[in-house]
């Protein structure tokens, strides 16, 4: 089984996980991306350049390099590729390759925040209460018992990228006007969680939940963290995740309120803060792996990792040769 990840990048530790889930296979791991100095390119037993997400010939990219790689599954690792891959399932399926995410619709309501908020709500689970238009915001805001400040963000933006903290309604008509197609939320300061879920692609069924305390972001990803394991939260989420259908990994990030907890994002794919879940014991490779070979995962249970170990990211440095003439640090 040759897997390939998508857009690398700097992602070495989740490069040599896949690697080791894969090894047992007697397949290749493949990684792709952009940039022929991308670390995490030389971590993998194979590598192969594509073109940037936003290129109009990166599906193109793709495809090729399925074709030439022998690829029989794709696990993608940035939420700008996710959409783009799912859209082009069907001609993925006729290469033989499959996708490990949800399935077009869901993406698609990830990736719009309004939207997100919206389906959580029709569940009838806790979202973060979610606004997109001033005057709506005004009219509902004290009904739901919060206040300011707020938040005014892109509806289809991603980690901490255009983000305005208003205090006031002049604040938040400024940034609104700024920002563009936004949406507002409440802003929430208890505490923040990072939860990781694994579906099984074959049963639909939970397999595994991992949850962590944030308390350092860094450009939108989880830079320390620490795990715990709290009932209500754990009840919270697997009873969300049984009905809204997602398959493959998910990274949920929630907020604890004035004692209540509430469900603000949802992305299809690996979290940066996957680091922690996995050297917990939490093994989504291994997951995914066995799905791709027909094996159903057996379902969640019990939370197995201990509370209060925490993760701290830091930086390391590799030192490679890299031939120019290569053909796979050409991009296709």
């Amino acid at each position: 089984m040759n897997i390939l990840i998508c857009s690398t990048g700097s992602r070495v530790k989740m490069t040599q996980y896949i690697k080791e889930a894969v090894k047992s296979t007697g397949g290749k791991v493949i990684a792709g991306d952009s940039d022929p100095y991308s670390p995490a390119l030389f971590a993998a037993d194979d590598h192969v350049l594509l073109k940037p997400v936003d290129d109009e010939n990166y599906m193109s990219s793709i495809i090729q390099a399925c074709k030439q790689k022998e690829i029989d599954a794709i696990i993608p690792l940035i939420e700008e590729e996710v959409p783009k891959l799912v859209k082009n399932q069907s001609v993925l399926d006729n290469i033989g390759v499959k996708l490990a995410t949800s399935d077009q619709d869901l993406v698609d309501v990830c990736t719009d925040k309004l939207k997100t908020y919206q389906y959580i709500d029709q569940l009838g689970f806790p979202g973060v209460p979610t606004f997109s238009t001033v005057e709506e915001t005004l009219t509902l805001l004290h009904e739901r018992d919060f206040d300011y400040p707020l938040i005014v963000k892109p509806a289809d933006g991603k980690g901490s990228e255009g983000v305005w903290r208003v205090e006031d309604e002049a604040q938040l008509r400024e940034a609104v006007e700024k920002v563009g197609h936004s949406i507002i939320q409440p802003y929430l300061k208890d505490r923040e969680f990072g939860i990781d879920v694994y579906i099984d692609l074959i049963s639909g069924q939970l397999v595994d939940v991992f949850m962590k305390e944030k308390f350092k972001m860094v450009n939108g990803a989880t830079d320390k963290s620490v795990s715990v394991n709290n009932e209500e939260l754990v009840s919270l989420i697997t009873s969300f995740v049984e009905a809204a259908g997602f398959t493959g990994p998910l990274d949920i990030d929630c907020f604890e309120w004035n004692g209540k907890y509430y469900i603000s994002e949802i992305n299809p794919r690996f979290g940066a803060g996957y680091l922690h879940a996995h050297e917990m014991g939490c093994n989504f490779m291994e997951y995914i792996v066995n799905n791709l070979n027909g094996k159903e995962n057996q379902p969640f249970e019990k939370i197995q990792y201990p509370e209060g170990i925490w993760m701290m990211k830091y930086s390391e440095v590799m030192l490679r040769k890299i031939d120019s003439k290569d053909e796979n640090n050409k991009t296709s």
